[in-house]
C-alpha cells in the first residue's frame, strides 16, 4: 500500500537496514496465509519469539509503507488489533487485518491521507529486488554496502573484528568467449551456490559485480576468514563445472583476498580497497589462492628464543615447531615440516613464563631446508589478538630487544619475516 509523503517523524529508514531473512519471512507469511485467520496470527506469534519487535515493523512497512521503530510498531500493532476487535464485534465477521490496518491508520492514528492498494505478490517482488541478485539469488550490491556499514558500526561498539573477503573467478572472461555467456551465467549460479555452502548462517555472501563476488565474515578473526575462504576455494576448485576443462589449468577457479577491521582499515571503503588489494596480489601470484591484506614495514627488533609451541595450516592437521629468533612482525622457526612459501599458518606459542598460550597468524615467506629432515621457516605475521601482542611484546622487551644490527640473524631482504603486515 503506497501512501502521500509521510510526516518528518514517519520517515522510513534506509530499506537496508532490514534483516533480509527477517523481511522475507514476514513476506512469505503475508503471502501465504488468510489475514483473517487464527492460523496467521499464531504464525506471527512463533515468530516473534524468534525475531522481536523487528516482526511489526517489518508487516507494518509492507502493509502500509510507514516506518516506525520497534516500539512505535508494537505500539501500533495492539492498537490495530484492538480496533480489528471493535470491527469484528461490530460487524459480526471476520475482519482481514489489512482492513483493519487502513481504518487504524486512515481514522484513528491518521497516518495515512492518500492509500494506494498494491498487491502484495507485486510488493514482494519489487522488494525482493533491491536486496537479491536475480541471476545467483546473492545479496546485491546494495545490501552489500549497508550491510557492511551496519558490522563496521556493531565491530566498534562491541570490540568485536569483521572480515571481508573479495572473491573474484579467474580467467572468467576466456571462459564467456569460449562457451558463451549463457553458459558463463550458470557458472556464475553454481559459484554462488557453493559460496553459500562454504558459510555460515552468520556470513553475508553478495554478488559485487560482475565475476566478483564479497563475503562478509562477522565476528571474525583474519586467521578465521583465512580458513573460511580457503574452504571455499576448496570447494569451487574441486566442483565439476561444465565446460572447466576449457579452462587454463583445466579448472574454474577462483583467487581471493582478506581484509578484517580494525587490524587492517578503519572503515568500510578502506576494508573495501585493502581486500581487493589482497585479492589482486592473489592473482598476480598465480590465481586460484587465498591472500591476506598486508602492508610492508620496517624490519623490527627481534630476540633469540627457543619458545615450544605448535603450527597448523588451513587443513587444521597440527604440527610442532620450536622458534629460532621471534619478532613483533616475524618469527623464524624450524620443524621437520616442508611448507611451501605463501601458505597461510596459525601458530601457537607457549612462552617462557607465561600460563597462557598466544595465537597468530602469518604467512610463510622463506623456507631453508637443513640437515636431518629439518626445515628453517620465516613467517611474517599477518594478524595477532591485542591482548597476545602484549604479552609477545612484554616477553621480548623482557628478554632483551636485539637492535636493529642484530637483523643479520633473521631472514633478510623483502622476504624478511619481521617485515609485519
Amino acid at each position: 500500500m503506497d501512501t502521500a509523503p509521510l510526516k518528518k517523524d514517519s520517515q522510513p529508514a534506509a530499506a537496508t537496514e532490514q534483516d533480509i531473512e527477517l523481511v522475507e519471512m514476514v513476506h512469505s507469511l503475508l503471502l501465504q496465509n488468510d489475514l483473517a485467520s487464527p492460523r496467521f496470527f499464531e504464525m506471527l506469534g512463533r515468530l516473534e519469539k524468534r525475531h522481536g519487535g523487528g516482526v511489526y515493523v517489518e508487516l507494518l512497512f509492507i502493509l502500509s509503507h510507514l516506518r516506525f521503530t520497534p516500539e512505535e510498531a508494537r505500539r501500533h500493532w495492539d492498537a490495530i488489533q484492538k480496533h480489528r476487535s471493535t470491527m469484528r464485534d461490530k460487524l459480526q465477521t471476520a475482519v482481514d487485518l489489512r482492513v483493519a490496518l487502513v481504518s487504524y491508520f486512515l481514522e484513528i492514528n491518521k497516518k495515512l491521507t492518500n492509500p494506494k492498494v498494491i498487491e502484495l505478490t507485486l510488493f514482494a517482488q519489487t522488494q525482493a529486488s533491491a536486496y537479491r541478485d536475480e541471476l545467483t539469488g546473492l545479496c546485491n550490491f546494495r545490501y552489500f554496502r549497508d550491510h557492511l556499514a551496519r558490522e563496521i558500526h556493531r565491530s566498534e561498539r562491541f570490540g568485536h573484528p569483521v572480515s571481508l573477503v573479495m572473491v573474484d573467478i579467474d580467467d572468467f572472461k576466456h571462459f564467456n568467449d569460449t562457451n558463451g555467456h549463457e553458459a558463463g551465467n550458470q557458472a556464475l549460479a553454481e559459484v554462488a551456490r557453493l559460496l553459500i555452502e562454504s558459510l555460515r548462517k552468520i556470513d553475508v555472501a553478495a554478488r559485487y559485480g560482475g565475476e566478483e563476488f564479497a563475503i562478509i565474515l562477522p565476528s571474525t578473526s583474519k586467521s578465521a576468514a583465512i580458513k573460511i575462504a580457503e574452504r571455499a576455494r576448496r570447494r569451487i576448485e574441486s566442483h565439476a563445472f561444465k565446460h572447466a576443462s576449457d579452462q587454463p589449468g583445466g579448472r574454474l577457479t577462483v583467487s581471493m583476498g582478506v581484509a578484517s577491521h580494525p587490524a587492517d582499515a578503519g572503515d568500510g571503503t578502506d576494508l573495501v580497497n585493502h581486500a581487493d588489494s589482497a585479492l589482486y596480489v592473489s592473482k598476480t601470484l598465480g590465481k586460484n589462492q587465498v591472500h591476506p591484506f598486508s602492508q610492508s614495514r620496517r624490519s623490527f627488533g627481534r630476540v633469540d628464543a627457543a619458545v615450544e609451541g605448535r603450527f597448523a595450516a588451513v587443513s587444521e592437521k597440527v604440527h610442532p615447531l620450536r622458534t629460532i629468533n621471534i619478532g613483533p612482525a616475524g618469527v623464524l622457526f624450524r620443524t621437520n615440516q616442508r611448507i611451501s612459501s605463501g601458505t597461510v599458518l596459525q601458530l601457537q606459542l607457549s612462552l617462557p613464563g607465561s600460563v597462557h598460550e598466544i595465537s597468530l597468524a602469518g604467512e610463510v615467506i622463506r623456507v631453508n631446508e637443513k640437515p636431518r629432515g629439518h626445515f628453517e621457516t620465516a613467517l611474517k605475521i599477518l594478524h595477532m589478538p591485542p591482548a597476545d601482542r602484549f604479552l609477545l611484546n612484554d616477553f621480548i622487551e623482557a628478554s632483551g630487544v636485539a637492535g636493529e644490527s642484530d637483523a643479520s640473524s633473521a631472514p633478510d631482504s623483502e622476504g624478511d619475516a619481521g617485515r609485519q603486515s
